[in-house]
């Protein structure tokens, strides 16, 4: 066990320091690319393309801390994309510290018809710095593709932490299915949909709808459904809502005069 533990734990680093050794000077703070609850997309983004993001969920009783984020683009190239970022979530509940609000993600792989049809991600989430705490370290991998006048759809399995993700009866339940929808835009508006499997803290499904009101900016709302009793404080439903904003972290350069 101590010997898978520490393969684990190699894999990690590895792949946070190759995506974050080519990332300029930035402070990050960030959530990954996701559809509604899940990363189970291959969208990326783009080179030097910031995005920030602001999550709340709340439920019958209370909300949950909030998810304040910063992801960005970090390969130049059109065949392989990577992403990297940082999430802050806040407040953190007593008696927990400052220490279990940081999470890192990291994924790498390629928009779709880059090198094959589909599309492809690989990447880690929930990286946290408060060992058997917050280290969820999941691990995921995931496949896309966009159909035309039916939207896209992606599937994808995640593994992570066996300490931490377990089931309602406290057995190790690290790993299982994701999927996600999202249908074409019409309009302002969008509708989308995604899974992810498992009786884990993580376990749920949600719908929700986007409304851009900028090219650069959007509003997505809607419920996230539990899929085991531990979930939020056994809580059977809560409702989202997520502010989307991209920028460019470098100007673009001045258009050519004609």
């Amino acid at each position: 066990m101590e010997k898978a533990k520490s393969k684990k734990i190699s894999i990690t680093a590895v792949l946070l320091t190759v995506l974050f050794s080519v990332v300029p000077v930035f402070v990050l703070d960030a959530t990954p690319s996701t559809v509604f609850w899940t990363p189970c997309t291959v969208y990326f983004q783009p080179f030097m393309k910031g995005h920030i993001g602001y999550d709340s969920y709340v439920r019958d009783n209370s909300m949950l801390s909030n998810d304040y984020g910063f992801t960005l683009g970090v390969l130049p190239f059109k065949e392989i994309q990577a992403e990297v970022g940082y999430d802050a979530l806040l407040p953190v509940a007593s008696p927990a510290t400052f220490k279990d609000a940081n999470y890192f993600n990291a994924k790498i792989g390629w928009n779709e018809g880059a090198l094959l049809p589909v599309g492809f991600s690989l990447g880690v989430f929930n990286v946290g710095i408060d060992n058997n705490v917050t280290n969820l370290d999941v691990y995921y991998a995931a496949i896309g593709k966009t159909f035309d006048n039916i939207g896209t759809l992606c599937v994808g399995a995640y593994s992570g932490n066996d300490k931490l993700l377990v089931d309602d009866n406290g057995k190790a339940d690290a790993s299982g299915l994701m999927a996600s929808y999202t249908s074409p835009q019409v309009g302002k508006f969008q509708l989308c949909a995604d899974y992810m499997g498992g009786n884990n803290s993580l376990s749920a499904w949600g719908a929700g709808l986007y409304y851009y009101f900028a090219d650069n900016a959007d509003l997505l709302t809607g419920p996230v459904f539990p899929l085991s009793k531990q979930f939020a404080g056994s809580s059977k439903m809560m409702w989202s809502v997520q502010l989307d904003v991209d920028f460019d972290m470098v100007p673009p350069p001045p258009a050519a005069k004609s």
